[in-house]
């Protein structure tokens, strides 16, 4: 581990996650304990203990999928969970249309990245989009950070740990 990254983590096997007010985070949880796929989600910290959860889901149809956001949900004490990548920061005046503009990424096989529909691809769709209108801003590639989260999410879970750090590939 470097100590870039060393200065940007903050491992809570014990007490407590770190999130910053406004920050907006790639959530990967665990799925069981043989698999390493992980469910995909965003997730806007809006308090000291809560925020909004992004994501998709095809918990009734594994066919049919549907976008859900999830407001003052706390991720505290989420033990599914491997890791929160920080990509960026969102002022309260933009959260409305942050909202709008998740509810508009297509539910579709994705074009762009050649891949079928996935709460994992629809974030990358949704990544691409807030890059391109500037409610975040990335420095590296949609696909780039997709394996920075995948490689913290892997990490932890053959450490047997959870992590927030900050991605190197956007400007948080």
């Amino acid at each position: 581990m470097s100590t870039a990254e060393d200065a940007h983590q903050s491992d809570i096997d014990g007490a407590h996650l770190t999130f910053e007010t406004n920050g907006l985070y790639i959530l990967l949880s665990d799925r069981g304990e043989k698999s390493y796929t992980f469910h995909w989600r965003l997730y806007l910290h809006q308090s000291p203990t809560s925020g909004t959860i992004y994501h998709l889901l095809n918990d009734a149809d594994p066919t049919i999928w549907r976008f859900e956001h999830l407001p003052e949900q706390t991720v505290l004490n989420d033990h599914a969970l491997l890791g929160a990548l920080k990509i960026g920061v969102l002022v309260p005046i933009l959260q409305a249309h942050f909202l709008e503009r998740l509810h508009q990424i297509p539910i579709v096989d994705s074009v762009r990245f050649r891949e079928r529909i996935t709460c994992r691809v629809w974030l990358k769709e949704a990544l691409y989009a807030l890059d391109d209108e500037g409610y975040i801003m990335l420095s590296r590639s949609v696909n780039d950070i997709e394996a920075e989260a995948r490689d913290l999410a892997l990490r932890n879970k053959s450490l047997g740990r959870r992590t927030v750090i900050r991605s190197c590939g956007s400007q948080a």
